[in-house]
């Protein structure tokens, strides 16, 4: 006997043909079939309204970022423009600033050619105080002086001619003027006496006498 076979055999149609190629057709028309259903089934996208809300917020999207970019221009031109002005302003802040320098220099010298003027109007004003009180050491006025205490020793003469009546005298110191050593009545000129220590000088009506 021959060994038995695992694979049955086909069954012939009733036309002694297999059925398993009708099969296959069948199956590829219907697959076909079924694509092009699909396919003329399927929706355009671009008509969907989830396209067309996402369209629209794209065009508002793009026409505020038009907005934005010429507000963008507009507010370039003013921040320009605010530079071209500040920068005048420094201009005219640093010319201000140099007149100000030049100003102040001026000041400067100024103040420096006063302190020097104050110095020496400082220096003659000690000068004409020291000559006046050198004067006022070695002038005698009206009064009775004693001399070596009030008055220097030496020789004096009135500084202005004598107008009027003069009276001058002079007496030995602690007398209480009893002692007349010298005297004299002058109306005119200018009388000169000399003087020594231990003696008073009285004058009266004679103006200034000034040491010789």
């Amino acid at each position: 006997m021959s060994a038995a076979t695992t694979d049955e055999p086909v069954e012939p149609d009733a036309r002694g043909r297999s059925r398993w190629p009708w099969i296959v057709v069948a199956g590829v028309l219907a697959l076909a079939a079924g694509v092009g259903v699909g396919v003329l089934v399927t929706p355009d996208p671009t008509q969907t309204p989830e396209y067309r809300a996402l369209a629209d917020e794209l065009s508002e999207t793009e026409q505020g970022r038009d907005a934005l970019s010429e507000k963008y221009g507009t507010l370039q031109g003013d921040y320009e423009a605010l530079q071209e002005q500040v920068k005048e302003r420094e201009d005219e802040l640093d010319t201000r600033a140099g007149k100000l320098d030049e100003r102040e220099s001026g000041l400067d010298e100024r103040a420096d050619a006063l302190d020097e003027r104050e110095a020496s109007l400082d220096e003659r004003e000690k000068a004409v105080q020291g000559a006046e009180e050198q004067q006022a050491a070695n002038s005698i006025t009206s009064g009775t002086w004693t001399v070596g205490v009030d008055v220097k020793r030496g020789t004096y003469r009135t500084k202005e001619a004598v107008s009027g009546m003069c009276y001058w005298g002079i007496y030995e110191s602690g007398t209480n003027k009893d002692n007349i050593l010298q005297n004299d009545i002058v109306t005119g000129g200018h009388p000169t006496v000399t003087l020594s220590k231990g003696q008073d000088f009285e004058s009266s009506r004679c103006g200034t006498w000034v040491k010789q």
